[in-house]
């Protein structure tokens, strides 16, 4: 039972590549995170849907992309309250870096999420 268990924790921390063509290399693409699909309580839960019109895998917790600008669809839930907001994060990626998206949250709801360079 331990072995699923953690099996399908793993199964929910990928990384979606989300662009077209051949893959990049590591150094000239750019890696966002939200938090794992498998999120063991967390009081706020960040989860990718869509990075430029694209959808996002439910288990994929990363997605990886070009640099430039992107546009992505997130939803923020409360655990507390059970409220999910949809937010769209507007930003411009760099090659090589790493991002998180991060909630500003009461135990109510969601009030923004943001996008940090991790």
């Amino acid at each position: 039972m331990l072995i699923l268990l953690v099996a399908a924790m793993g199964a929910g921390c990928t990384t979606q590549r989300v662009y077209p063509g051949p893959d990049l290399p590591r150094r000239a693409a750019a890696i966002v995170r939200a938090d794992p699909a498998f999120s063991a309580g967390l009081p706020v839960q960040l989860r990718l849907r869509q990075a430029d019109g694209r959808k996002i895998a439910l288990h994929a917790n990363a997605i990886e992309l070009p640099p430039g600008h992107h546009s992505l669809l997130v939803d923020c839930r409360v655990l507390e309250s059970g409220e999910t907001r949809r937010f769209v994060v507007e930003a411009e990626l760099d090659a090589g870096l790493a991002y998180r998206l991060v909630a500003r949250a009461t135990s109510r709801n969601c009030d923004a999420v943001e996008l940090i360079e991790h």
